[in-house]
């Protein structure tokens, strides 16, 4: 990965990059909100990376990434599609989505690659709805970050919104949440490796508890986040 490549992924990973990730936690929110039930946040985010974001998100990525690298745009809306109806509860499909227009909105009128502005067309046109992982992997494809470089991106912005997350509800401390993004650092790869070598039909999450939680967040009475 050259130098430019190399600013361009630390630019849409970087959470002043306005995709509107921040404002999602995941189900993390109705977690925390059962005090009944004390929380192991670092075996939750790691079941969330192997079980939901790596089989699920990351597989549609690896294979967006290539569909885009062919210039295949039927291809990526035939994955976006497929990614829509793998995310079973609504609030994190409208997550996914909002974060991906988010990302297609910020970079409208900036990035004129035929590729890109012709997936939001469609997308404009109802054809997908523009999932994050798909945008991520068109981007990654136009501005030549490696794919298996891109994985690893997907998952530590996962990671830190997660992190940040748990932060702002106060449970967790800075100090802890750099802790925990050191401890997963050699996680990441063989991820990223397993996602890459799997087909589009095997995508799939299995982290029943999680969705439950994200189904539930909309009756919480009072919510800092949008998931």
């Amino acid at each position: 990965m050259d130098d430019t490549a190399f600013i361009a992924a630390l630019q849409l990973t970087d959470s002043f990059f306005p995709s509107g990730a921040v404002t999602l936690s995941h189900g993390l929110e109705t977690f925390l909100s059962d005090q009944s039930t004390a929380i192991d946040l670092s075996q939750l985010l790691h079941d969330y990376l192997e079980r939901k974001i790596a089989p699920c998100d990351l597989v549609a990525y690896a294979h967006a990434y290539q569909a885009a690298a062919e210039g295949d745009v039927e291809r990526l809306h035939q994955i976006d599609r497929y990614l829509n109806v793998s995310l079973l509860p609504q609030e994190l499909r409208q997550g996914s989505v909002r974060s991906g227009r988010g990302t297609l909105e910020t970079l409208r009128r900036i990035v004129e690659e035929p590729l890109f502005q012709t997936f939001l067309a469609g997308v404009d046109a109802g054809k997908s709805g523009g999932h994050l992982p798909i945008c991520l992997a068109i981007l990654h494809s136009i501005w030549r970050i490696p794919q298996h470089r891109g994985g690893c991106m997907l998952l530590y912005a996962f990671m830190v919104n997660f992190l940040s997350a748990a932060i702002r509800l106060g449970h967790l401390g800075h100090r802890q949440a750099q802790g925990l993004l050191i401890h997963f650092r050699p996680q990441l790869m063989p991820l990223v490796e397993q996602a890459l070598e799997s087909q589009l039909e095997e995508i799939g999450s299995f982290v029943p508890l999680a969705d439950i939680r994200a189904m539930q967040h909309a009756h919480l009475s009072v919510r800092l986040f949008s998931s």
